[in-house]
């Protein structure tokens, strides 16, 4: 099945003037999407074209309600509160846009169209939407010289497909139908996961909830069921609103920046820590959905970056060989210095681990 991707209308550095995308890759097309308002400088005839031909074209950059997908290329106002455009670039055709904003064509380019506006004073009956449109003046030597002006008529050109521009009164409309991307994200692939310091109230709540959900994934079967019983959400909450600093969170963009794991650090050791001039990695969970992916080394790369001791020391669950043999593969050595501590009344016993950045 092929996905369309529309791509949002950006300035491109070092153009003369828009620059249009389109290609297909294994069924897939890619588009420019957005609004484009095409203005006019006073010339010759323009007051005298407009008066004959009922048309207003745009004598300045305005904004207008309007998005479309693919972009919309407006030129002139129908003096009804509608548009005339070319939808996908300058060359294609003319599309009047009423204030419904459901389009019909008008003519199959810019030239047709006022080829037929300068020639037939009742051509908004005929071509229009709405109305009733009043008849424009004859004026036939007026219209004479506007045709010679503009060199109408034009010779013809292949027509271009006329498929009608999807047209919404916003982008946040047009994305709630289409999957619209930036330029930018197009080029430049934006990795699925990112690991950055936990700042935002969002970040908080998905690292409680990670804490919370790798804790009973990782521990179920290893530690006892009444210190598994204990362990709440609120818990977890209360955990990262009392200690913000120095965590790291894991985001998913794939799921719209979810949390997905997190890393505490600190740049120094605790007092439990055996070995000399260490900093610590207290925490590092993972949700067992993302097991495998490597992210668990993107999280400690990310943390041992930010800490400029000699050695790192880090505490792991006797008896969690999965996670031993991760820390082991980061580097990291048995000290065989032990700690054992009592939780809901069952006592556990951690395994100290270090990483020396001098071997």
């Amino acid at each position: 099945m092929s996905e369309t991707v529309y791509i949002h209308r950006a300035p491109v550095e070092g153009s003369d003037g828009p620059v249009g995308v389109v290609f297909t890759t294994h069924g897939a097309a890619v588009v420019y999407t957005g609004l484009e308002v095409h203005t006019e400088k006073d010339a010759p005839l323009l007051e005298e074209i407009e008066a004959l031909c009922g048309l207003t074209f745009f004598r300045r950059e305005q904004d207008l309600p309007l998005y479309g997908v693919p972009c919309l290329y407006v030129f002139a106002a129908d003096g009804a509160g509608g548009v005339l455009a070319c939808a996908g670039d300058e060359e294609g055709p003319v599309y009047h846009i009423p204030p419904s904003l459901l389009p019909h064509l008008a003519a199959p380019s810019i030239a047709a169209l006022l080829e037929t506006a300068s020639a037939d004073p009742d051509w908004r009956e005929k071509c229009l939407a709405g109305g009733p449109w009043p008849r424009l003046p004859a004026a036939p030597e007026g219209r004479a010289a506007i045709r010679q002006a503009l060199g109408l008529p034009r010779p013809e050109r292949p027509a271009a497909p006329a498929v009608p521009p999807q047209v919404f009164p916003s982008r946040a409309a047009a994305e709630r139908v289409y999957p619209i991307q930036e330029m930018e994200e197009l080029l430049v692939r934006t990795p699925r996961f990112q690991v950055r310091p936990m700042t935002s109230p969002a970040d908080r709540t998905g690292k409680a909830y990670v804490h919370y959900t790798a804790w009973i994934e990782t521990y179920t079967g290893l530690m006892d069921q009444k210190i598994l019983d204990g362990h709440s959400l609120e818990h977890c909450r209360d955990i990262t609103e009392k200690y913000p600093s120095n965590t790291l969170v894991l985001l998913d963009r794939d799921q719209g920046g979810r949390v997905a794991g997190f890393a505490c650090f600190v740049p120094k050791a605790r007092d439990v820590v055996s070995v000399p001039e260490a900093a610590e990695v207290s925490a590092l969970y993972l949700l067992s959905a993302y097991h495998g992916l490597g992210l668990g080394r993107m999280l400690m790369d990310a943390c041992l970056a930010r800490l400029d001791r000699p050695r790192v020391a880090l505490f792991v669950l006797q008896g969690n060989e999965k996670a031993i043999g991760f820390y082991q593969h980061m580097g990291f050595s048995m000290t065989g210095h032990q700690l054992t501590d009592r939780i809901n009344g069952v006592e556990i016993t951690e395994l100290e681990m270090v990483l020396d950045r001098d071997v």
